[in-house]
């Protein structure tokens, strides 16, 4: 079951301490907050009197009350401690912990207590629990969904995890002898794989090994939502991660695969903390983030399902919400396409790791600055509903094994392992910038678009190069830069560079790369190139731009109705690292040459568009600490819609304009 309406709220932790007073008390806050939604945690209460119902009695009581306060309840069946979830300490056995590459058992970190989810009896005990807590509160009126998996994290090297890996092989490659050929192994039987970290002839062994974390998440969740389904068929289930797989905040290593995710459950949420002790999660980044999550969902929305409202802990005074903060990284998200929005959350811990930490009220349930905040957007909310983006005409392709390999690359000799998605971020800031919208887009998607930005796209085989190849016959543009085709998706490098396969549409023949001279002029700029160029004979098409030398930087051919634009540097992933004004000119150029942009924007805002039914909602961000004069336009379907308005300091203003 898919959920539609907009749902906002808080999680609401309930502790042992709490009485049915305590509760009804903060739901009448939440209510008055102009909450209609709150997600409980834990969901089963161990603690509890062990009489018929344990231990379910509490949250039964809980749902009653959210009833009469009108607010929807997400019922979080697994966050981040087992032992308040399916796991408690008196079933625990030391064989369901994870097991580390060394044979060690793996306890898990200091927040999280992560289980080996492929060991039969715990694949049991969850299924058995969520089966349990599906019967004891799907009948309530309040009940609306079940968190199935808060910020999904998963690695263990057991035995039963390693068959696992096995049996996903034998999916992948039909054949011990295709294996050997491209793992190049001299294997005679599956059981005699194991992981290892040998990359010296193939890296695909630890590459396969990444892909499959990613996607053992799904393998044994879907156990998990299909005997909730068995039971309740009514209630939607959602599961989260952190941030967004497709960006450099995404975290590889949990592991993370947004897009996979959302095969398995009805619902995806985000955890969003853009506040950390150091610094704060710079402007463009978020909206990547946001916006890679909404192409995750497939387009039909998201939940951020954790939402930053304050301090991490006792002694973490620099992550610190101001209201104008948390008003704008929610107005951030609403224009990217949430349909809910919940706070991590409603009051400070009390005790623990994050100790006075969080909350939109205080230690007291007194209400803060921050509460005050929440109820002026929950307004918005209930004006607007659940929002739509506007398609951009511009997207840059986000392709998970082309991340599979560059993250074996890169960690082999110590270099970035960002790399890949760094270079997608630089690409997406470079637009950002120059307020054009820009989607993140998986393969599928890239006939939606007047042109697609291939940055750093290492990988090129026939099954990519045929969709690419018919994009650009039909008229699509192409914008590519970094190494470009290098390999198939077996890594084996292709004899045709750069491109492989689409080669002929590069116009260029590689031959070698430096890392000096890398700056170009084009159109009148003199364009900062960096990290590396390709060294390339030019065989076809137009030359646009050369190296101080004379070899060829930009390259066009056209081909079909379309272009492929060829970048000999690493340009986007230095506008990442190091942003230089003359590549956000040079990225203006190329909105100019291919009429990417249907927004105009004078005054320092920047401009999300979104829509409802009726109307469209124009975003216009100040990012300053000065109040903006600022004019609007903006072209959609061939109609102008205009405004001219003052944006207050560390503010958004939403402009209405009936379609």
């Amino acid at each position: 079951m898919k959920n539609n309406s907009f749902n906002y709220g808080s999680v609401l932790k309930v502790t042992r301490y709490d009485t049915m007073e305590d509760i009804e008390r903060n739901f009448s806050l939440m209510h008055d907050c102009g909450m209609d939604t709150v997600v409980i945690w834990p969901a089963s209460f161990w603690w509890e009197e062990k009489k018929e119902g344990y231990p379910f009695n509490t949250g039964k009581e809980i749902l009653k009350i959210a009833e009469k306060y009108e607010i929807k309840v997400i019922m979080e069946l697994a966050g981040q401690h087992t032992s308040f979830e399916y796991m408690p300490d008196f079933m625990l056995k030391k064989e369901y912990h994870p097991v580390d590459q060394y044979g060690h058992r793996e306890i898990g970190q200091d927040s999280f207590g992560f289980m080996n989810y492929f060991h039969p009896e715990v694949n049991e005990i969850i299924c058995q629990h969520y089966k349990n807590a599906a019967a004891a509160y799907k009948e309530y009126p309040a009940l609306i969904g079940y968190d199935v998996f808060n910020e999904t994290m998963f690695r263990s090297f057991d035995k039963y995890t390693m068959e696992e890996f096995r049996t996903w092989l034998k999916e992948k490659y039909g054949t011990i002898e295709k294996l050997n050929e491209v793992w190049d192994r001299t294997y005679s039987q599956w059981s005699q794989i194991e992981y290892e970290e040998w990359k010296w002839m193939s890296i695909m062994p630890v590459a396969d090994f990444g892909a499959f974390k990613n996607a053992s998440i799904g393998r044994f969740m879907r156990n998990w939502c299909d005997v909730i389904r068995s039971v309740d068929t009514e209630h939607f289930l959602i599961a989260d991660n952190i941030h967004a797989t497709a960006t450099p905040m995404g975290d590889y290593e949990r592991p993370q695969d947004d897009f996979d995710l959302k095969n398995v459950v009805d619902e995806i949420g985000m955890s969003f903390y853009p506040k950390q002790m150091r610094s704060t999660t710079e402007t463009q980044l978020r909206h990547e983030v946001f916006d890679a999550f909404y192409a995750a969902s497939k387009r039909e929305g998201f939940f951020i399902s954790e939402m930053q409202t304050h301090v991490q802990a006792l002694h973490n005074p620099t992550t610190c919400v101001r209201p104008y903060e948390l008003k704008r990284w929610c107005m951030e998200a609403y224009a990217a396409g949430i349909k809910g929005l919940i706070y991590w959350m409603w009051r400070p811990f009390d005790k623990g790791l994050q100790t006075m930490g969080r909350g939109l009220v205080d230690h007291r349930d007194r209400p803060t600055e921050r509460y005050d905040a929440a109820k002026e957007m929950s307004r918005t909310f209930e004006k607007y509903g659940t929002l739509t983006p506007v398609r951009g005409k511009v997207a840059v392709l986000y392709d998970s094994v082309c991340e599979d390999l560059h993250r074996v690359v890169t960690k082999t000799y110590g270099l970035d392992r960002t790399i890949y998605n760094s270079s997608l971020y630089g690409a997406y800031k470079a637009l950002f910038d120059n307020n054009v919208k820009c989607d993140v887009i998986t393969l599928g998607e890239v006939n939606e678009y007047k042109a697609v930005i291939l940055s750093n796209q290492l990988v090129m085989d026939e099954a990519r190069s045929k969709v690419l190849t018919e994009y650009v016959r039909n008229g699509g543009v192409l914008i590519v830069d970094g190494r470009f085709g290098v390999t198939d998706a077996e890594s084996r490098v292709n004899k045709d560079l750069p491109g492989g396969l689409m080669n002929k549409l590069c116009g260029t023949d590689f031959y070698d790369l430096d890392y000096e001279g890398l700056d170009f002029d084009y159109d009148g700029i003199r364009v900062d190139g960096y990290y590396s160029r390709d060294l390339v004979y030019h065989t076809d098409g137009q030359c646009l731009a050369s190296f101080d030398d004379g070899k060829c930087a930009v390259n066009s051919v056209k081909y079909g109705k379309g272009e492929v634009i060829t970048i000999g540097t690493y340009l986007w992933y230095g506008y990442a690292k190091e942003p230089k004004e003359s590549v956000c000119r040079f990225a203006r150029k190329l909105v100019d040459r291919y009429d990417l942009a249907f927004v105009e924007a004078e005054g320092d805002v920047s401009v999300k568009v979104s829509q409802n039914d009726d109307n469209y909602l124009i975003f216009v961000f100040n990012y300053t600490d000065k109040d903006q004069q600022a004019s609007v336009k903006v072209n959609i379907d061939g109609k102008q819609y205009e405004e001219s308005l003052v944006v207050e300091a560390n503010g958004v203003a939403i402009v209405e304009k009936a379609k």
